[in-house]
């Protein structure tokens, strides 16, 4: 799709402004995501990012996303940032200003799961795209209506959904929002993704 390009263009070339990285406070859990259904090629496998697009992918499935999240005042509801682990005096220097987001033409009704950078300044100087990074729900408690435990949801309607990915993206698939009104030629399967706690910051912190 047209928009698909347009997505990569402006993760690659958008030039980046100050962080809105947020320094979690002690203890703050650590997640992962993984596919809970959709069929044995998908379940129970973990989300990576190889590039900017989250998905499953068979040469990273040993390198899952991890993410923790931070309330955001203005929705009420929270952003997934993605951890990048401690500095330590000599590491390389790490990006911690990226967040998970779902990037798109809303209007098409599929929006990318993506990782994206300062995303403060991509979302807000998005070129005609969607981006959405600040209304994210991470629920609690036992299944509900056929539906696994700690699942993460977005504040709109629509559910998840993952599509086989191109050569382009190293196989495997991707994940998107699909909003009810959205029509697509491509086969698709629903999906629900669970986060798991993987430690706690303060742990980290401490060894």
């Amino acid at each position: 799709m047209k928009w698909q390009t347009l997505v990569f263009n402006l993760l690659s070339s958008t030039t980046l402004a100050s962080p809105v990285y947020v320094e979690p406070s002690a203890p703050s859990p650590v997640y992962t995501l993984r596919i809970s259904g959709g069929g044995p090629d998908l379940d129970a496998h973990y989300l990576s990012a190889p590039g900017s697009i989250i998905g499953v992918f068979p040469d990273t499935d040993n390198n899952p996303i991890k993410f923790y999240a931070v309330p955001n005042k203005g929705t009420g509801l929270v952003e997934l940032h993605n951890w990048a682990g401690i500095s330590y005096p000599g590491s390389p220097n790490t990006s911690k200003t990226k967040a998970i987001a779902l990037v798109g033409n809303a209007r098409t009704g599929l929006m990318d799961l993506t990782s994206v950078e300062d995303p403060a300044v991509i979302c807000g100087d998005s070129d005609g795209l969607n981006c959405e990074w600040t209304s994210f729900t991470l629920n609690q408690g036992a299944p509900i209506e056929g539906k696994p435990a700690n699942t993460v949801s977005y504040a709109e309607p629509g559910r998840w959904v993952a599509f086989k990915s191109s050569k382009a993206e190293r196989g495997g698939w991707v994940v998107r929002w699909k909003y009810p009104q959205a029509t697509t030629t491509q086969d698709f399967v629903p999906v629900d993704l669970v986060y798991e706690p993987i430690f706690t910051i303060a742990d980290t912190a401490k060894s």
